[in-house]
């Protein structure tokens, strides 16, 4: 199980790329987008390819492109298939309609590169009302989308809400962009970045509430939010006791022809059991 707790996000003209690739994050995003100026956007994309090209780096890198809006995103998009990119993130995605053009158009350049596309992935950032409202359409548009994205700040911005410590406001949000991910059959979705880089505590205590909601993965700005974000989104070594002690348990119940025992107090059926082996594989057990 190819397990993606971070994705961390630098910018394409930046000349901390190279950091950034020998970081402990899962993933790394070369932003084409909000992280560069107008002026700066072709330089940025030449860049990302250079450092994609000459990277020794074995994480799986993706570049954000810019919007489709813009006249930007074709060019973008051909850079992150010509540099060998893991995929692509998508801002601002709010349609099945405009999801299809764009996967469309990278499986087109893969055929006039001859290259094959079988692993490339299209992620979805979801960051508007309507990005919400049409989650689950988006995430079926197209076979190339792997995942879910949520934005929240430009989502707070959108539909005008003041962002908390305790997070009520994006309840909603977080809860349907995960209910339409598990609906769609896409892997399970990654939570928004957290903007306080001193404020570790707040990082936690939101990594852990969207941990709770679904998300097994988060966006991250900087390496030093790593840590806290792969603690708790990484099974702790009491929780990984519990999960093989009813595996095997309940494993050994089931031969002898038991679908449901007692551990403790705890009664364990098939889907306490389903669940148990879930924290072994994110504990890359």
């Amino acid at each position: 199980m190819n397990i993606k707790r971070s994705y961390l996000f630098v910018p394409a003209n930046s000349r901390m790329i190279e950091k950034a690739l020998s970081s402990e994050a899962d993933c790394v995003i070369l932003d084409l987008e909000d992280a560069v100026a107008i002026n700066e956007k072709k330089t940025a994309r030449e860049m990302a390819v250079v450092a994609l090209q000459n990277s020794r780096s074995q994480k799986d890198v993706y570049i954000r492109i810019n919007e489709i809006t813009t006249p930007l995103w074709r060019e973008d998009l051909e850079a992150a298939v010509d540099a060998g990119s893991k995929g692509i993130i998508v801002p601002k995605a709010e349609s099945a309609g405009n999801m299809k053009i764009i996967c469309n158009a990278a499986l087109e350049h893969f055929d006039k590169k001859n290259k094959k596309s079988k692993h490339f992935e299209v992620l979805p950032l979801i960051e508007t009302a309507r990005g919400v409202q049409f989650a689950y359409n988006i995430a079926t548009s197209h076979y190339l989308i792997s995942r879910l994205v949520f934005g929240s700040l430009d989502y707070s911005l959108d539909i005008d809400c003041q962002l908390t410590d305790h997070g009520d406001e994006l309840l909603y949000a977080r809860s349907q962009i995960v209910n339409a991910s598990k609906a769609a059959g896409v892997g399970s979705p990654v939570d928004s970045a957290y903007p306080d880089l001193g404020n570790d505590q707040g990082l936690n205590s939101e990594t852990l509430r969207s941990r709770k909601l679904g998300f097994r993965s988060k966006l991250a700005i900087h390496p030093k939010q790593l840590e806290p974000i792969h603690h708790v989104l990484t099974p702790s070594q009491k929780e990984v006791e519990e999960a093989m002690y009813i595996v095997n348990a309940f494993e050994l119940a089931e031969q002898k022809g038991s679908a449901s025992i007692s551990i403790g107090t705890k009664f364990v059926d098939y889907p306490v059991y389903k669940k148990a082996k879930t924290i072994l594989q994110y504990a890359s057990l």
